[in-house]
């Protein structure tokens, strides 16, 4: 018996992009002539008619009121006190269009009102309007603002900016009105694009605004100026003549003094550079053992060095910059001389050479020698002078040496120091 063959059940799938404008474009039209709207808001005396689904489906806000059974879900005029007119008819406008002006006279209200009623498009929008359009006259206002709606984003550009711009915030007047901790902030930071002689005045301005409340808090502002940065010029005749500072924070003066005198050889927050300088703290690895003795094989010692600037360095982190100038020994020593100068004391009781490796030419040049060879011996540098001491002068493991070299870089000359009292 012959069977009829069955057709093939067709289909086709459809869609169109202009369905979702054309959607919109026609409720926006019901809006315009009142038709099918079932909410009304109020809000101070002007009424805004929309529907309950188009605000549910844009805002957080409406979709918690419309739908969770709260009292507004059954009634026809809702009451909002939360914003003006004017901010909640632009999201109301945004909701059935897509589109909304912002500008420089509405951009925080809206983003407000955004952010309390929870249209996110429209608070992306502001906080990137905010963002990208910071001034002088409006970074400091922006932090506020940002700090407020929790707008982690809008707070870190409007920092960012400020610190980049310091000096001329310093001549706003709402510099003048920043909290104790605002200024502390931007202080403290080493972000802070500004020479410390900026940072001093606009301090000293700062307190000088309100002196009775704010005289109490110089103190603590002041521990956070990075004096030993400053010009020698300037720090002799602003800062050491200043009477309040020198009787308040004497510690602090003391302590730049000492730092211009013989830099590099204290160590505190303050002495450590801002980015503005150009100057990093970096950590130097100098040296080691490649390879240690096996089966008669003698161990060999590493000539390399290399360097990080991360304060949590990865392999990839690290630098390799000129060889160390040595041969294959080990017990050397090595001390900072300056702010960026590394003096190594090639180890061997045969060997008296030094070397001086200069970062920012990463290149190496010989001083004069020591006069006694030593290994495993410490090198330090103490009010400009380095000091080798002790250590080994023959391979014999008891054969210390009490001896102490103090090296003279002005002179580029080593002369015998106080010996030790014991070798050991």
């Amino acid at each position: 018996m012959a069977t009829t063959a069955q057709k093939p059940m067709a289909s086709l799938d459809v869609c169109h992009d202009t369905h979702a404008s054309a959607l919109l474009q026609g409720l926006q039209e019901q809006r315009s002539e009142n038709q099918l709207v079932d909410v009304v808001l109020c809000v101070s005396g002007k009424e805004i008619p929309c529907h309950r689904n188009v605000l549910a489906a844009c805002s957080g806000y409406f979709r918690a009121m419309f739908c969770n059974g709260h009292l507004e879900s059954k009634e026809h005029k809702v009451v909002i006190r939360e914003a003006s007119a004017n901010i909640v008819q632009l999201l109301v406008d945004y909701a059935y269009t897509s589109k909304v002006t912002i500008t420089e006279d509405n951009a925080v209200k809206l983003m407000e009102g955004a952010s309390f009623f929870q249209f996110e498009p429209v608070r992306d929008a502001c906080t990137k309007f905010l963002s990208d359009t910071l001034w002088i006259t409006n970074c400091l206002e922006r932090i506020n603002v940002g700090n407020m709606l929790m707008n982690h984003h809008l707070e870190t550009s409007a920092l960012s900016y400020v610190m980049k711009e310091f000096t001329a915030v310093t001549e706003t007047p709402e510099f003048l009105e920043l909290t104790k901790e605002q200024l502390i902030t931007l202080i403290s930071s080493d972000e802070l694009n500004a020479p410390e002689e900026t940072v001093y005045a606009s301090v000293l301005k700062w307190i000088k605004h309100a002196p009775r409340k704010r005289k109490k808090e110089m103190k603590e502002l002041m521990e956070l100026i990075r004096f030993p940065w400053m010009d020698k010029m300037y720090f002799i005749e602003n800062v050491q003549t200043d009477k309040a500072l020198c009787k308040i924070c004497p510690d602090i003066v003391t302590e730049a003094q000492k730092y211009q005198a013989f830099p590099g050889e204290i160590q505190s927050p303050r002495t450590r550079p801002r980015r503005a300088s150009g100057l990093r703290e970096a950590v130097v690895v100098i040296g080691g053992t490649e390879r240690y003795a096996m089966e008669g094989n003698p161990s060999v010692e590493s000539n390399s060095i290399v360097m990080t600037h991360s304060p949590a360095p990865t392999s990839a982190s690290w630098v390799s910059t000129s060889r160390i100038k040595r041969d294959n020994d080990f017990g050397f020593a090595v001390a900072v001389l300056g702010t960026s100068d590394i003096m190594v004391s090639v180890g061997g009781t045969q060997c008296k050479n030094v070397w001086l490796y200069q970062a920012g030419l990463d290149s190496w040049s010989r001083l004069a020698p020591m006069n006694t060879g030593r290994d495993f011996h410490k090198l330090v540098v103490v009010q400009g002078k380095a000091y080798a001491i002790g250590g080994r002068i023959s391979y014999s493991p008891v054969d210390v040496t009490t001896n102490v070299e103090v090296y003279d870089r002005s002179l580029n000359k080593w002369a015998e120091g106080v010996p030790l009292l014991q070798a050991s």
